[in-house]
C-alpha cells in the first residue's frame, strides 16, 4: 500500500486547469493514471480534444486521489474554492505568482504562492512541482540528459507521491525541503521564463543537476 492508504500504481488525478501546462501533465499521466480536468464550463467545445473526462471543478477534485493546480495565479485562489473541501488532501501547485507579463512575481521572498496555496487551501497537504520549466518540456523532454525538477512540501507522503508523478514525467526529482523553500523555487522559475521569453532561448531547454564524478 502507499502513501495514499492504497495502491499508488493508478492514481485518481484532478487536473484544475486546462490551459497548456494542465494539458501537458494530464497528457503525460493519462496512460498510467485516471485523469479527469477541472474547469469551469466543462460543457464548452473547446475541451473536447483533451483524450480524458472533464468536469466542474468540484466534481473533479471530489472524485481525485491528488489535485493538480495548473491555473494561471489570477485565478488560483478562486480554483482553490471551486475545488471545495481539501483537507487532508495531496494538492500539487505547479503554479507561478507571476505579474501579467510574466515579468516578475507578485508575492516572494519572506514568502510564496505556494504557502498562500496552502493558506487558501486550509489542511490539504500542498507540494511544490512543475512550476520550474514551460509546459512544452514537462512530458519527457527531448534533451541531453535528464531535467532536474525541485520539489518541496512540509508532509512527507505527499511529497513521496509528488516525486513519483514527476519522475514518471522523465525528470530527477530533487526534495528541496519543506513548502517554505518554495520561496527560493518561484524566483528560480523566473529564470526559466527569462531566457525563454526574453534571451531567445525559446521553450526547448531545462535544468539539470550535475555532479562530482570523485
Amino acid at each position: 500500500m502507499g502513501p495514499l492508504g492504497r495502491s499508488v500504481t493508478r492514481i485518481r488525478i484532478a487536473i484544475i486547469g486546462a490551459g497548456n501546462v494542465g494539458r501537458a501533465l494530464g497528457g503525460g499521466w493519462s496512460t498510467a493514471h485516471q485523469v479527469t480536468y477541472g474547469v469551469r464550463t466543462p460543457e464548452d467545445p473547446k475541451y473536447a480534444d483533451l483524450g480524458a473526462a472533464v468536469a466542474t471543478t468540484a466534481a473533479a477534485a471530489r472524485g481525485a486521489d491528488v489535485v493538480v493546480l495548473c491555473t494561471p495565479w489570477q485565478s488560483t485562489e478562486q480554483a482553490i474554492a471551486d475545488c471545495g473541501e481539501l483537507a487532508g488532501r495531496v494538492v500539487v501547485d505547479c503554479t507561478n505568482p507571476l505579474t501579467p507579463d510574466f515579468s516578475a512575481l507578485e508575492i516572494g521572498h519572506t514568502t510564496s504562492g505556494a504557502e498562500q496555496v496552502a493558506a487558501w487551501a486550509r489542511g490539504a497537504r500542498v507540494c511544490k512541482a512543475m512550476n520550474q520549466i514551460g509546459a512544452p518540456m514537462m512530458d519527457h523532454p527531448d534533451v541531453e540528459g535528464t531535467p532536474v525538477m525541485l520539489v518541496c512540501g512540509d508532509d512527507a507522503a505527499a511529497k513521496d507521491v509528488t516525486s513519483t508523478l514527476v519522475s514518471e514525467l522523465g525528470f530527477e526529482v530533487v526534495d528541496a525541503g519543506e513548502l517554505a523553500l518554495a520561496r527560493l523555487l518561484e524566483p528560480y522559475a523566473l529564470i526559466w521564463i527569462h531566457l525563454a521569453l526574453r534571451r531567445g532561448f525559446g521553450t526547448g531547454f531545462a535544468f539539470g543537476l550535475l555532479r562530482s564524478q570523485q
